[in-house]
């Protein structure tokens, strides 16, 4: 991607989120592709930022689910307090859909990148990006593609984690045949057609018609040589979560575990081991699911241990 140079419009508006002081940056450029949906008919494109009191040491980047509001994230999860107190710079970008080739996000994420590391002088080499599904899928492609193609993006990300991310596309467009065949949550249904449809739509058919197009759009590709576009992540360090909630999957979805995402994280994580990564890592959990309404299910910011996740975060800066 050839690097435009955006000015940025930056409006401070700060607020009390669960004990943090918040600012929201607004960003002087249109939201023309439908990256943060579930905001009405507004174009604006922001990002949350929350500071350390010292000068920051790098900069963890959170990514919202589909559909998910920026301050949702916020009220789930208690990651971004222990980074500030660790003296981590917080962002929170206003992505949470996208584009098939991901090069507007990129393009969005690169523009606060780059303020970033010239109002705060933050080393590029000390960013850490993760987020839940959605959010995981940029998160991990970015990292990826900084080491396939690094003309790409701004930077090459330290660590990337991400929260029950779907990883191959090849096999979500298999999951949405099952679903739609067993016909049993609508819910799942009316997204299991949208998928094959936006997917056929988008590569011209089904992964058995055109498999190289699949790979090349998937994280990791289940029965590829070195995982397909995962052997990019052999020197990235990565930690994954997911929680399989087996009572969840058969009795409110009627699923089992070839449609859980957990089954390509796992094989995804084994393949990069036996590549070489030694930090290469999945935490699984077992019912930990509940969302911001306070429902069950495994797709879920609470399936994330901060502890844990922290732990890794700091290790990664004091190899540094």
């Amino acid at each position: 991607m050839n690097k435009i140079i955006l000015s940025l419009l930056v409006i401070f508006t700060s607020v009390k989120c669960i004990g943090q002081e918040v600012q929201k940056i607004t960003l002087d450029i249109q939201d023309d592709w439908d990256l943060y949906l579930n905001d009405e008919d507004s174009k604006e494109l922001y990002y949350l930022k929350l500071t350390p009191t010292e000068a920051p040491k790098g900069a963890l980047v959170i990514l919202p689910s589909g559909y998910e509001k920026t301050g949702d994230v916020l009220k789930q999860i208690e990651l971004h307090k222990e980074a500030v107190a660790e003296g981590l710079l917080v962002v929170v970008p206003s992505i949470n859909w996208g584009t098939t080739d991901r090069l507007a996000e990129f393009k969005i994420l690169d523009i606060i990148f780059k303020q970033i590391v010239d109002q705060y002088h933050i080393s590029k080499e000390k960013f850490i990006l993760g987020g839940l599904s959605n959010g995981g899928m940029i998160a991990i492609t970015y990292a990826e593609k900084s080491v396939q193609n690094p003309q790409l993006t701004f930077l090459q990300p330290l660590g990337v984690f991400g929260l029950d991310t779907p990883l191959d596309i090849a096999h979500l467009y298999q999951y949405a045949e099952r679903e739609i065949k067993r016909n049993f949550s609508e819910v799942g249904i009316n997204e299991a057609k949208w998928m094959i449809n936006n997917y056929n739509d988008t590569y011209g058919g089904s992964p058995i018609e055109f498999p190289e197009k699949y790979i090349d759009a998937s994280m990791y590709s289940n029965g590829v040589e070195n995982g397909g576009n995962a052997k990019y992540l052999q020197d990235i360090p990565i930690r994954m979560y997911t929680d399989l909630d087996v009572d969840w999957l058969l009795n409110q979805r009627r699923r089992d575990l070839y449609d859980w995402n957990g089954t390509n994280i796992v094989a995804m994580i084994n393949e990069l081991k036996l590549m070489g990564n030694k930090d290469a890592n999945v935490i699984i959990t077992m019912g930990k699911g509940v969302r911001l309404d306070g429902s069950r299910h495994p797709h879920s910011w609470s399936i994330m241990d901060t502890t844990d996740c922290m732990n890794w975060i700091k290790a990664l800066y004091s190899e540094e």
